[in-house]
């Protein structure tokens, strides 16, 4: 009895290991198929890749330019020129305007105080000449100053 038991249980184990062993079998050639797979896809993406890059390097050597340094002055500037004549026409233009406006001004006040002068010197000149006239003289120059002007 003991023996059939032990036969037994040698022949399930048996069974057992067989079927393991065709389960890593059919494992390993997924893995070997998997592998091959992977390979060959790699080798399409190296191709490609190499490719690619060879295309690229050869487009940059047969367009490559020697370097040249300039050196110049722009008034206008090749880009950003919205906010170039936004500064220039919002900022610039204002203070011209008030330059000029300044400018003129000035130049208005400098004939007005000029003009003054002028009539503060005749003034003085006039009152002076009238304090040293007696009464006769005093009468007669305060009659030509009461005179209508008649300007032609």
């Amino acid at each position: 009895m003991e023996k059939e038991i032990i036969e037994t249980v040698l022949i399930e184990i048996l069974d057992e290991q067989k079927q393991t062993n065709l389960l890593i079998e059919n494992n390993n050639k997924l893995l070997q198929n998997f592998d091959e797979k992977l390979k060959k896809q790699q080798d399409i993406h190296k191709d490609a890749i190499l490719t690619r890059l060879n295309s690229i390097t050869q487009q940059l050597s047969s367009h490559s330019k020697p370097v040249k340094r300039e050196f110049r002055i722009l008034l206008f500037p090749e880009q950003g020129t919205v906010n170039y004549y936004k500064v220039v026409f919002g900022r610039i233009f204002f203070w011209l305007v008030m330059l000029c406006i300044a400018k003129y001004a000035y130049l208005l006040g400098d004939k007005w105080v000029s003009k003054n002068l002028e009539i503060n010197k005749y003034q003085r000149a006039w009152e002076t000449y009238y304090l040293k006239q007696n009464k006769k003289g005093q009468k007669a120059m305060e009659e030509i100053l009461n005179e209508p002007l008649n300007d032609q």
